[in-house]
């Protein structure tokens, strides 16, 4: 490099950016328009693999974490729900108060700052809490008796979701940071390397989301679960340092990465016309406020009834989160296959999006969404007859026996501690003697259960896809940023929903009214749907339009004065002859 570049460089320059001087020019959207070459003696398709790679390792380690949270939480508290519903509400509600400000973090810290604190912190945040659930299932009688009341063990299940959280914070940082930033500034104004890169990110998503869950079930049901967690923890270790150095190389021979980011003039008045404090709550409340200025832009598009069905899909535990895998896990799935049910979903998940773009042709962009709505809702019906398939839990009379059973305990405490023992005597002589193994019928519920969530997969992909077109092709320029909020805010507010109605039916005997609420759930956001396309094309199905119009036809021909009038003259001159 030369000594002139040197010396730009300490100004936000470089000889490969000239600017005369002059400050980076952004529009109100924060957009810069500068298009000057970007690489220090490499192309730009090759720093991107140097990408490809840091985000492989951060996307493997993220879901290994994402897949074993779920069996973890499960593990540690067996009993019921609960704990995994508390987790995932809080994680959700983590996004919806503070990823506003993630965002605005990122925005005002320099990029290899942003990249690098929000990397560090996602992994070490992981690797800790893999620490403390490791310990937590391995002295788990001892942590339960050093406080009175279990307090020690609540306290564990505090940290857990407290670190979990901090680490999906600092993942949404990195994404934005990597994904959202670095990308662009590499390819310039190279749109075709944007494209093909940012594709080619979403695969690597897609392949970890399907290889990283059979990993991990292989190794925590061949191993044990503190292995697996060790494993989880140990990787987010040793990568740390991988993705650190590759973006490291990165951000030293591409220049517009270590240009000074400038604030445009929005950024700059809102500075000067607000207090931190102030600028600090308005991002905690930014979804919701988003949600209530919005609404009224949001709801004066037709598209706004498809939205409204896409949010409703989200209020369903018929989906692989940490909800139906933890209860999959009570219901005997071990680790290994619980991981190899999750890639299958992917692999269906990706069917979808192979599908969506040819029956998109075919048919057209209105009824390839009723399509898949229909698709998903059929699979689903398997889900609803697992509630009274063999071998499910479903007892909706649960809470009565077990009110009854402590009643009764406690009018009788002596007696029962004596017929216990007695029967713990006779409970070991039988499972010494005949121990109590499954039989296949025992797995036919949760069996129809996972058949329905993987097959809906193809339909709800191919749904969401072809919302989001629709959105994309109706909303103008200047609204897609209010609209898009909104329907973000509403994805998020029903999947909070969906939580809430967990912690308040935890238990996995009551799981199947989880399952029938949520089916009623995807029916509702489907009629949503149809209202729309109904609305917009006049009908639901061409043959029903077609039926209406042979019977509209019909009705004319033996209305019709001419029709009527020939054939009365015909019947007359037929009459005459004979």
């Amino acid at each position: 490099m030369s000594e002139d570049t040197d010396k730009d460089e300490g100004k936000g320059h470089d000889l490969f950016s000239p600017r005369d001087g002059k400050e980076d020019q952004c529009d109100a959207d924060g957009t810069n328009h500068d298009t000057t070459p970007l690489i220090e003696g490499k192309s730009s398709m090759f720093v991107c693999r140097y990408v490809y790679v840091s985000h492989f390792l951060s996307a493997w380690g993220a879901r290994m974490w994402q897949f074993g949270a779920g069996l973890f939480l499960v593990i540690i508290n067996p009993d019921s729900l609960l704990l995994t519903a508390v987790y995932g509400f809080v994680m959700g509600a983590s996004m919806l108060l503070f990823g506003p400000l993630v965002g605005d973090w990122v925005d005002r810290t320099p990029r290899l700052s942003a990249a690098r604190s929000s990397l560090v912190i996602q992994n070490l945040s992981i690797a800790l809490c893999s620490l403390v659930v490791y310990f937590v299932i391995q002295y788990r009688s001892e942590i339960e008796t050093e406080w009175p009341n279990n307090a020690l063990l609540t306290l564990c299940y505090g940290i857990i979701i407290l670190i979990s959280t901090i680490a999906q914070l600092a993942s949404s940082g990195n994404t934005i940071a990597v994904e959202k930033d670095w990308i662009v500034e590499i390819c310039g104004s190279d749109t075709d390397l944007l494209a093909s890169t940012s594709a080619i990110l979403k695969s690597i998503d897609l392949i970890t989301n399907i290889v990283a869950p059979i990993v991990t079930g292989q190794i925590m049901g061949f191993a044990s679960t503190e292995v697996g967690a060790l494993f989880i923890g140990g990787w987010n270790i040793v990568s740390v340092f991988v993705e650190y150095y590759l973006l490291w190389k990165v951000y030293n021979v591409v220049p517009a990465l270590r240009a000074k980011k400038e604030q445009c003039r929005v950024d700059k008045e809102r500075d000067q016309s607000s207090g931190s404090c102030t600028s600090c709550m308005k991002g905690m409340l930014g979804s919701f406020v988003t949600l209530a200025r919005g609404w009224k832009t949001f709801m004066s598009y037709d598209v706004a009834f498809a939205g409204l069905g896409l949010a409703f899909l989200f209020m369903t535990v018929l989906g692989f989160d940490n909800i139906t895998v933890g209860f999959a896990y009570t219901q005997g799935v071990n680790e290994s296959v619980m991981g190899a049910l999750m890639a299958a979903g992917a692999v269906v998940g990706i069917l979808g999006t192979i599908i969506y773009p040819r029956m998109r042709k075919l048919v057209g962009q209105q009824r390839t969404g009723l399509y898949g709505l229909l698709f998903q809702t059929l699979f689903l019906t398997l889900c609803v007859a697992s509630v009274w398939a063999p071998g499910s839990p479903f007892d909706l009379s649960y809470a009565e026996k077990e009110s009854g059973t402590l009643a009764e305990l406690n009018s009788t405490e002596e007696q029962f501690s004596f017929n216990m023992t007695i029967h713990e005597s006779k409970m070991l002589s039988n499972s010494t003697l005949t121990p109590v193994e499954k039989t296949w019928k025992d797995y036919v519920s949760i069996g129809l259960l996972m058949t329905g969530i993987i097959g809906a997969r193809c339909g709800l992909w191919m749904a969401d896809l072809t919302i989001t077109q629709l959105f994309l092709e109706t909303v103008i320029e200047k609204e897609r940023g209010i609209v898009f909020g909104v329907q973000n805010s509403l994805n998020q507010l029903m999947d909070m929903l969906k939580f809430i109605m967990v912690m308040v039916a935890p238990q996995p005997e009551v799981f199947g009214v989880l399952v029938l609420i949520s089916f009623a759930f995807v029916l509702i956001g489907c009629l949503l749907y149809a209202k729309y396309s109904h609305s917009v094309r006049g009908h639901l199905f061409h043959a029903f339009d077609k039926l209406n119009a042979l019977k509209h036809n019909r009705s004319k021909i033996h209305c019709s004065p001419t029709i009527m009038l020939r054939t009365t003259k015909a019947i007359q001159t037929w009459h005459n002859k004979q």
